[in-house]
């Protein structure tokens, strides 16, 4: 009996992380470059169930295998979706998104990031920058508009001219394994050293004046939400009726009459 309270509330604990996640993704709807959060549960190692019974001889006691019995679920961890969101016009020279495979490498404080979110801007100095002031990489180090350019242009390949000259080349790079990509926030994701290398030629297509936006699917989360709260339900029911349970048997069953 016990059993099956801590198997309702180790759903119900699940339940509220999945809730948790599904609330994240539904409030970065509307935030460029975001990746959304899948729930990964796993179930507690099963343990084999047996009966027992007296045997009659000497007082031994026999017991016979009745099968598998789980402890419930948990959330193993916390995934993220890396498939491409819509990108949508925006004509901004120094927005840019990315069709295919890829990502763009920006440098933090705490070392080279990765992000999907394309959208930058000019620094005082010049420097191309992410909106949390982190500097885009190219293929010689930090990105640097001179303050007299008239005309930024950049091509599919990453390729960036500035005033019909080429200038530099946007560093583009590709995973072998997303799920070694680690979310930092602000869309950032940090991955180990070596799991990053330089995107293949014709993986992806850079487009600028164009914004790639969350993968998020708003139909699809509410769906999940309304699923979670339906189970998260049930095992509230299950524990209420495993609750008024032990209640008749504490109270009624052993009662002396």
């Amino acid at each position: 009996m016990v059993h099956s309270l801590y198997a309702a509330t180790s759903g119900m604990v699940a339940g509220l992380i999945g809730h948790d996640v599904i609330a994240t993704n539904l409030a970065n709807v509307d935030t460029p470059g975001y990746k959304r959060d899948i729930p990964i549960t796993g179930s507690f190692q099963q343990e084999m169930v047996r009966s027992l019974a007296g045997s009659g001889r000497g007082g031994q006691v026999e017991s016979t295998p009745i099968g598998l019995l789980g402890y419930g679920a948990y959330v193993h961890s916390i995934g993220s979706d890396h498939s491409q969101g819509q990108l949508i016009e925006t004509q901004g020279t120094l927005d840019l998104g990315i069709e295919g495979d890829g990502y763009f490498v920006v440098r933090s404080p705490s070392g080279d990031l990765l992000t999907r979110s394309g959208s930058f801007r000019l620094s005082t100095s010049g420097m191309v920058m992410t909106v949390n002031d982190m500097p885009l990489l190219g293929m010689s180090g930090p990105i640097i508009i001179p303050p007299e350019a008239a005309d930024i242009e950049i091509l599919a390949d990453g390729t960036v001219y500035v005033d019909g000259r080429v200038h530099d080349r946007l560093s583009i790079v590709s995973l072998d394994n997303r799920n070694l990509a680690e979310k930092v926030g602000d869309g950032l994701f940090r991955v180990p050293r070596g799991s990053a290398r330089p995107a293949g030629s014709g993986s992806f297509v850079v487009r600028q004046g164009f914004l790639e936006m969350s993968n998020v699917d708003v139909i699809s989360e509410m769906t999940r939400m309304i699923t979670g709260m339906r189970t998260y339900e049930a095992c509230q029911k299950m524990i209420w009726a495993i609750d008024q349970t032990l209640d008749k048997t504490v109270n009624d069953v052993g009662r002396v009459v």
